[in-house]
């Protein structure tokens, strides 16, 4: 990327093991000490019920626009390292999700449409997962998906109907604070 060119990207928090309302600010703070980021906005934090693994622990959600002056891959490292240094292990044995002190997702990188091996852009799970869209949608609801054109409010409304109507099931949810 060349110098001074900055693309807007959202990430995606999450915390369902020790305090994550502490987790989620300190690895949002740390994202600030970074030379080629800049923090934005952070969207309120929500405690939600866990989807598509099962776990005794309700997460601590939230979701961050970011400018920044790092590629894609970079801010990806970038990513995984403060996992790590927030005491994220992944066991390489175990299949499927696994509870965690931090989570953080690269949800989009400005337009970019990425499905290498190492990053897939946008995040492939977005427009079914309401403790990502119900945080995205009140830090930036004009944002466009870059795969289907839509706005993340109208993938939002979307989620909330399917699961009014049983096509998607519940998915629990509570706006617990604003971030700041």
């Amino acid at each position: 990327m060349s110098a001074g060119k900055t693309t807007q990207a959202f990430i995606g928090f999450g915390s369902n093991l020790g305090n994550g309302r502490q987790l989620v600010l300190s690895a949002w703070n740390r994202l600030a000490v970074e030379k080629m980021v800049t923090p934005c906005q952070l969207s309120s934090l929500y405690v939600t019920e866990a989807v598509g693994m099962t776990s005794r622990s309700l997460f601590t959600n939230g979701v961050g626009m970011v400018e920044t002056e790092l590629g894609p891959l970079e801010l990806l490292r970038l990513l995984l390292q403060v996992e790590t240094e927030h005491g994220r292990l992944r066991d390489v044995h175990a299949s499927g999700y696994q509870d965690r002190f931090l989570d953080l997702d690269l949800l989009y990188f400005g337009d970019t449409v990425s499905s290498s091996p190492e990053l897939l852009l946008p995040h492939p799970h977005i427009a079914n997962r309401l403790f990502v869209l119900a945080p995205l949608a009140q830090i930036a609801p004009w944002f466009r998906d870059p795969l289907t054109g839509q706005t993340v409010e109208v993938l939002y409304q979307q989620l909330l109907l399917q699961i009014q109507q049983g096509k998607v099931p519940a998915q629990g949810i509570t706006r617990i604070e604003r971030a700041e």
